[in-house]
């Protein structure tokens, strides 16, 4: 009898000791779930647009206006030849505060750094007219505002014949800083230049950019299975190819060719800059379909091989995404660069040739509307 009565309580010990482990394993499981949930969800929180860009990596720009002198230039509509084109009606944007009226965009613009609220942040979009990394100069260039809070984007197209001010060049074509940058330093300082010229030009900061190129715009399309968009009007590439009007799904090559064409439309090179900005916002759409979201880390990987350079990480590029995805077309506001046309001596080219002459008064109404909350 003691030999079962010790057997017996034995059993008890041991079975009380299992129900211990059994606790202590099933609570050590629960706080490493919890643990890993709530890693999850801060990351998750960290992702959020409105939190993802008040990182310090956003609080400092990678370009700022610097000063530059302004020098004078001969007009077009001042000469005997050539016929002058108009300016470009600016869009209608909410504006709470009457633009300035007097000034220069461009006399200082070291002085007119504009506020932004915290997580507010610019990006310059660069297209080069190349097919490889051979030296080439931009082809699109467009600044956007971002504004995370309120879930919007401002974007103003740049024209590639604006004449600019160029560090370590003098007064030339905007699109000429890339290539300029190109051949002191290759790819990057091709890139940061261009950037510096928007900086400089637009008088604003320069957080972010992203450039690519012919190719990779054909790639990324093909990728994603194309763009759905709405197309304004009949273009005309050649005799044997035409866009029509309406909406249009188009692979890589057609949106090649809808974003280079110019001579078709009836507004010339501006009228390809409003094209532009509707393939910028239908592929920022076009990204947020379901299908594409189930594979966001493939479409990353696709994203950065059709970027020559981009200073955006994949948690940015998430976060962009997620931003997106609440957005509709009317959360898109787009301007152009009123001006008119000029001619006058390229240090580059060595001799006169076109130019598009902004007017630094509409330029700076810009600034303060569209980059400005």
């Amino acid at each position: 009898m003691p030999a079962l009565e010790e057997s017996s309580r034995e059993k008890h010990v041991s079975s009380k000791s299992t129900r211990r482990r059994k606790w202590r394993f099933g609570i050590l499981l629960f706080l490493l779930l919890l643990l890993g949930v709530l890693t999850f969800l801060w990351k998750l929180w960290g992702l959020h647009p409105q939190h993802h860009f008040q990182i310090p990596d956003y609080k400092n720009a990678m370009a700022l206006p610097q000063p530059v002198a302004i020098e004078p230039a001969i007009p077009l509509d001042e000469r005997s030849d050539g016929d002058s084109h108009p300016s470009p009606e600016p869009s209608a944007v909410p504006s709470p505060d009457p633009a300035p009226t007097t000034g220069a965009a461009a006399t200082k613009p070291s002085q007119l750094q504009p506020k932004r609220s915290a997580n507010s942040f610019n990006v310059v979009l660069i297209g080069t007219d190349s097919w490889g990394e051979a030296g080439a100069r931009a082809d699109t260039i467009m600044a956007a505002h971002v504004m995370p809070d309120q879930r919007k984007v401002n974007i103003v197209s740049i024209p590639r014949d604006t004449r600019v001010y160029v560090q370590g060049a003098g007064y030339t074509k905007i699109n000429h800083a890339h290539i300029v940058g190109e051949n002191k330093g290759g790819n990057k300082q091709g890139t940061l230049l261009l950037v510096q010229a928007v900086s400089d030009f637009l008088g604003i900061p320069v957080h972010h950019y992203m450039k690519t190129n012919f190719e990779g715009v054909i790639d990324f399309i093909d990728s994603i299975g194309g763009v759905d968009m709405m197309v304004e009007q009949d273009v005309t590439i050649t005799p044997e190819i035409t866009i029509r009007a309406g909406w249009q799904r188009l692979d890589g090559q057609h949106v090649l060719f809808l974003a280079r064409e110019r001579y078709s439309l009836a507004d010339g090179d501006f009228g390809r800059q409003r094209e532009q900005f509707r393939i910028v916002r239908a592929l920022a759409k076009q990204l947020l379909r379901p299908e594409h979201l189930l594979d966001l880390a493939g479409l990353l990987k696709s994203g950065r091989s059709s970027m020559l350079d981009t200073s955006f990480r994949d948690s940015d590029l998430i976060s962009l995404a997620w931003l997106f995805s609440g957005m509709e077309a009317d959360d898109f506001a787009y301007e152009q660069i009123p001006g008119r046309d000029l001619f006058a001596r390229d240090p580059l080219v060595g001799s006169e040739v076109y130019y598009w002459n902004a007017d630094p008064v509409q330029v700076r109404s810009i600034r303060e509307r569209l980059f400005l909350e």
